[in-house]
């Protein structure tokens, strides 16, 4: 057999075996038992359960002075800055689940920014998961630094 059919009937089977590994993970995939969107624990957060809740329901009403502590200020700042922010940082609801409300979005973005804790330690807090609160405190973040920058900041 001369060379160049050699190559060809190698590259021929490698080519076979690729496509049979294709075809092999794409059985594996429709076998798979897919997970939940969710986990149950975490859709108790409108539930009246986690630190969010404790937060907007008795800390802002039976002691401010701990609100103000929790979120390093008091409701009328968190107010004034959720209003300049609310649009940007505001989701819409879809059909599959409900968004987390922009004053909650702000909460844990302040809550993070004044602890310092991890997002996982946050998510066991808040009942929001630890992949989301980091998508929602660069968006929070960057809102602030678009709307407060020319107002606050001299550069």
């Amino acid at each position: 057999m001369n060379v160049e059919r050699r190559i060809s009937v190698v590259s021929g089977l490698i080519g076979i075996c690729v496509i049979r590994k294709i075809l092999k993970r794409r059985a594996a995939r429709k076998n798979k038992k897919r997970k939940l969107w969710q986990e149950e624990w975490l859709k108790k957060r409108d539930v009246g359960k986690g630190v969010l809740s404790l937060l907007q329901n008795e800390l802002l009403h039976e002691d401010p002075e701990a609100y103000r502590n929790f979120l390093r200020m008091d409701n009328d700042t968190f107010m004034e800055l959720l209003t300049l922010i609310d649009d940007i940082i505001k989701k819409q609801d879809t059909q599959l689940r409900q968004s987390i409300p922009s004053d909650k979005r702000l909460a844990v973005t302040l809550r993070y920014l004044a602890s310092g804790n991890t997002f996982r330690d946050l998510m066991y807090a808040t009942r929001i998961h630890e992949s989301t609160i980091s998508i929602i405190v660069m968006e929070v973040c960057k809102a602030i630094i678009q709307n407060l920058m020319k107002t606050y900041i001299q550069v």
